[in-house]
């Protein structure tokens, strides 16, 4: 495992008179081929593009850590809402699956003007990125995948699919639904999970609920079950960095990566460096330690 420098990348900012203020957020809609995604864009218009894909029922707010990681001025950031998550539109079955994600990644490169660009993938996210890698080999500069590469423990299918079964519940209100996730370990440290469940949830007939709808992650999954991750690897051929997450889902329910499967990815991917991060795959993304293993791995 390398040893990263310590520092802490500076979250991105602009000069006024004598006050650093931060640099302004732009929200849009991209009209695709595919349909209408929510992105947030932050950073200068003249540094690398880098977006971020999220995992399969998370949405833009998942690289809130890691953006505010990232120098504004060497990096234009872009967090989005892939299909069927968020603000973003539903566009019916049939219309999912890795590749058509992977398309929208490449369509959002088009219409930024970006001909290269860095992709950051955190759980599906990851097997996302590795598809865009495949079919844009030349214009992926580098690539981060965060806790997932390879095939997963089956045993990750208990907290994942009550996730799932989430979306399709109405809770009581917002309160009541934020106090029961406080309190759960997975979704430590508790702010950045805060201001994803934020995002996320809208009044329904008798509380709470979600944006997200469980159809679109659904598909995802039954995509994700039939595919083979490992025949991808090959198309990294750009430099690449395995994020890990070190601990167990909790309460032992298994790792995305395992310890093995993390030393086979640096063995047989020549161009990838790893990094161990002591979090679970919920939180690992929101972990500053991880944040600054990206930050100097993108600065590079």
């Amino acid at each position: 495992m390398p040893n990263f420098p310590s520092r802490m990348g500076t979250p991105s900012a602009y000069k006024q008179g004598n006050r650093t203020e931060p640099l302004p957020i732009t929200k849009r809609r991209l009209k695709l081929q595919s349909g209408e995604v929510a992105c947030e864009i932050s950073g200068s218009d003249e540094g690398r593009l880098v977006i971020g894909i999220p995992g399969l029922s998370a949405n833009l707010r998942s690289f809130d850590v890691i953006y505010e990681a990232l120098d504004g001025e060497r990096h234009r950031k872009v967090a989005f809402d892939p299909r069927g998550r968020g603000h973003s539109s539903k566009t019916g079955p049939g219309t999912y699956g890795w590749p058509a994600h992977a398309r929208d990644v490449i369509e959002i490169a088009d219409q930024l003007g970006a001909e290269t660009f860095d992709v950051i993938g955190w759980s599906m996210g990851a097997w996302i990125a590795m598809v865009v890698a495949k079919v844009a080999p030349d214009r992926v500069r580098r690539i981060v995948l965060v806790d997932a590469a390879g095939l997963p423990e089956e045993s990750i299918k208990v907290p994942v699919y009550a996730g799932l079964d989430r979306l399709a519940t109405v809770f009581p209100s917002r309160e009541a639904f934020m106090t029961l996730a406080r309190n759960l370990p997975h979704y430590q440290p508790w702010p950045p999970w805060e201001r994803l469940f934020d995002y996320e949830l809208v009044d329904v007939e008798g509380g709470v609920s979600f944006r997200t709808q469980k159809p679109a992650p659904w598909e995802d999954e039954q995509y994700r079950l039939g595919q083979d991750p490992y025949k991808l690897w090959s198309a990294l051929t750009m430099p690449a960095l395995l994020v890990r997450a070190a601990q167990e889902i909790p309460p032992n329910f298994g790792f995305l990566i395992t310890k093995e499967e993390y030393a086979r990815f640096l063995r047989e991917v020549p161009t990838a460096v790893g990094v161990e991060i002591e979090a679970n795959h919920y939180t690992v993304g929101m972990a500053p330690a991880a944040a600054r293993a990206i930050v100097d791995f993108l600065d590079r």
